[in-house]
């Protein structure tokens, strides 16, 4: 190895290094940005919000599997064109030919088989779960930071 492949060596892990040191603080920050906002009352809120406007209702006319493995996307598609992702338990109970319809504002969408039987989904309940427990947990940290106080001013107050 000759002088000047030795010194592209060195110049290329000097480069290296220094996109190290650039790239690893950015992804460090969008990391805890990410997780940040995940765990915010007002961002699961939204969600569990917008996800209580979906609405959709008609005939299904086609059942669709994206990929051949058990945990695979499934979807319905309506006579309007609208396709619409459906847990596994549902998709192997349906046919082309039933009904469904979900209205804006409610959680459930109601599956009317042709055979007479009705299913019922919860479509909002992981988003509104979620929701409600990290709602609960943010007003007990509330009520714990109040009482902390209280008792930190009654102490003042008698001089304890």
């Amino acid at each position: 190895m000759n002088m000047s492949e030795q010194e592209l060596k060195e110049q290329e892990t000097e480069i290296r290094k220094n996109l190290a040191y650039v790239f690893v603080p950015i992804a460090i920050i969008l990391v805890i940005i990410a997780v940040y906002q995940n765990n915010s009352l007002d961002y699961k809120r939204q969600k569990y919000l917008e996800s209580k406007q979906t609405e959709f209702k008609g005939k299904i006319t086609a059942k669709k599997e994206e990929g051949d493995y058990a945990r695979g996307p499934r979807f319905m598609i309506l006579n309007d064109f609208n396709e619409v992702r459906i847990p596994n338990e549902i998709y192997y109970q349906i046919n082309v030919g039933d009904s469904v319809y979900k209205e804006i504002g409610k959680d459930s969408a109601y599956y009317f088989l042709k055979n007479g039987k009705v299913l019922i989904q919860d479509c909002n309940e992981y988003l509104r779960e979620d929701y409600l427990k990290f709602k609960s947990k943010k007003k007990k940290s509330l009520v714990s930071k109040n009482r902390i106080k209280n008792e930190n001013n009654t102490r003042k107050k008698f001089g304890f």
